[in-house]
């Protein structure tokens, strides 16, 4: 290849990648637009104000530092797939990656109990399930068929009522966590399916959840 050839391939690699990341972050930001519109009708479940921050333009933060009882605080995180960055993007979806939403709670008590509920196919807790089994938790009996796996310290029973509360038919429940320590409570959609539901529903799960604790 001669040299002339060489960097006109360089200068239309550099534009495909510069047009790539262009219209990936502006998929990602309009995307997250609308997911947020769609949040801020279930929001003050949570609590009467929320500050709000993007984490470059695949995340958005938003925070409820006085959130209603019982919960003290929550947080809520859209975690979008890297479309702005097309090889990671190929690797993060290979793997399983897809638009995740997270939402944290902090109780004003200590919950009796210890739990982790995880979809051992997710990218979010990858490896997850066998830290678990090393720390020898106990495993928690599910239904044939049930995507998550499930691991409990305390009350087995109050964590079988748990999972019911937190499936959602519109959305693929990806984590069900219950800690003593901050935060105490963490709940992992995927977020297909996200526009059939209406997200005050989603928040009153998770005070559903947090009211059990």
């Amino acid at each position: 290849m001669s040299p002339e050839a060489g960097r006109g391939a360089f200068i239309l690699a550099a534009l495909v990648v510069v047009g790539w990341f262009a219209i990936g972050t502006h998929l990602n930001v309009r995307r997250g637009h609308r997911l947020l519109r769609w949040l801020q009708d279930g929001l003050p479940v949570l609590g009467a104000k929320t500050t709000l921050r993007w984490l470059g333009s695949s995340a958005v933060e938003l925070k409820v530092a006085d959130a209603r009882a019982p919960l003290r605080s929550a947080e809520v995180f859209l975690v979008l797939e890297p479309r702005d960055l097309p090889i990671l993007w190929w690797l993060f979806r290979a793997r399983g990656r897809r638009d995740l939403l997270i939402v944290r709670g902090e109780l004003r008590g200590t919950p009796p109990l210890e739990l982790e509920a995880v979809d051992p196919r997710a990218w979010s807790t990858r490896g997850l399930e066998r830290t678990l089994r090393r720390q020898r938790w106990t495993p928690l009996q599910r239904p044939a068929g049930a995507p998550l796996a499930a691991y409990v310290r305390g009350r087995a029973d109050l964590a079988g009522a748990l999972l019911p509360l937190a499936e959602l038919p519109e959305l693929s429940l990806v984590r069900l966590a219950v800690h003593p320590n901050s935060p105490n409570l963490e709940v992992q959609w995927h977020l297909a399916g996200w526009e059939t539901l209406a997200s005050r529903r989603l928040f009153e799960t998770v005070h559903r959840l947090a009211a059990e604790l």
